[in-house]
């Protein structure tokens, strides 16, 4: 069944649509975005994302994170407990009526190649418009849309057209790296995203297109911008890693990863103020739960006390339940 909110309209000019249509197309190669989408009338909830999004069963070591027999979008597993589907359940919204696009490695707009030509191994993610185009494609923005929510940027390369990013082989580099650790000195040793470039504007900047796109082809939409949970507290200086449920690895120097989510968190309310959608923070709900916490709201390596298949330093069936929370608080109205 579908739910019975309502939202507020957006006021968009059609000239101004149009541009953003064919910007937002052009974003995406020809042969994927090589028409307008036809007038639709949408689904309940749309949601945009990566893999703290899809949270898929795998480890990316011993069960992979993609679907052999389906391509496209449709290869990218979702968690059974991740934190979209739990909310299409606390939104009573039909498997028909919901669009989860979220995918593992996806960015906003970082690909595999800089503007220099610089190819970048391990860059091969969805991107924003991407994953916004094929939902446009499957007619799920409409005025019947209740729900767009995105959550990006950790897989980004801060600036954008940096070739270091926040990607898995690099978290594992610095988590071990005993004797340089990853503390802010990281950055400056080009072994880390640069933490001053991770800024409101510039995110602003780089969801711009999908977001006036939603606005125009869902207007009734709540557009939702879903910070990451927790990983450390604000002025923490370790990051953990459990291994098997046996191994409690902790790096004490690991200033500038947490910092990069610090630093996230406040660009995607800026951003969101900027753009006038919604931010939803989830760092309160998850506060205390970190990854060295004593009770971690996040998955190890195959730690059957926690998640046995799921990827380290996600969030656990728990840690979801409490973003999908959150999620359902911005946009739930009372009858």
């Amino acid at each position: 069944m579908t739910s019975s909110w309502t939202t507020g309209r957006a006021v968009f000019r059609p000239r101004l649509a149009a541009a953003v249509v064919g910007v937002l197309a052009a974003t995406v190669s020809a042969g994927t975005a090589d028409a307008e989408p036809a007038p639709a009338p949408g689904r309940a909830l749309v949601v945009l994302g990566d893999s703290y999004t899809a949270n898929p069963p795998c480890d990316a070591v011993l069960v992979k994170c993609s679907d052999s027999n389906s391509t496209g979008l449709r290869a990218c597993l979702h968690g059974p407990t991740s934190w979209p589907v739990q909310l299409s359940g606390l939104m009573g919204v039909a498997a028909e009526d919901f669009e989860n696009n979220s995918c593992s490695s996806a960015t906003i707009d970082t690909g595999p190649v800089t503007s220099t030509g610089q190819q970048v191994a391990g860059r091969d993610g969805y991107t924003l418009a991407q994953e916004a185009i094929e939902a446009a494609r499957d007619g799920s923005f409409g005025p019947r849309t209740q729900v767009v929510a995105i959550q990006l940027g950790f897989n980004d390369a801060w600036p954008k057209d940096d070739a270091i990013t926040a990607d898995a082989t690099r978290v594992f580099t610095c988590v071990f790296n005993v004797l340089e650790g990853c503390d802010e000195n990281a950055v400056a040793e080009g072994r880390w995203p640069a933490l001053d470039a991770i800024t409101g504007t510039a995110f602003a900047d780089r969801i711009r297109k999908v977001v006036d796109y939603v606005k125009y082809y869902a207007p009734n939409a709540r557009i939702e911008l879903v910070g990451y949970p927790e990983v450390a507290p604000e002025g923490a200086s370790e990051w953990c890693f459990d291994f098997l449920g046996l191994v409690h690895w902790v790096q004490p120097r690991a200033r500038a990863m947490v910092e990069f989510w610090n630093r996230l968190q406040d660009a995607q309310r800026d951003a969101a103020g900027i753009l006038q959608i919604d931010f939803v923070d989830v760092k309160q709900a998850t506060s205390g739960h970190g990854l060295c916490s004593a009770d971690p709201w996040f998955n190890g390596f195959l730690d059957p006390q926690i998640n046995l298949a799921g990827l380290p330093f996600h969030p656990s069936p728990r840690g979801d339940a409490a973003v999908a929370a959150t999620v359902y608080s911005h946009v739930a109205q009372t009858h």
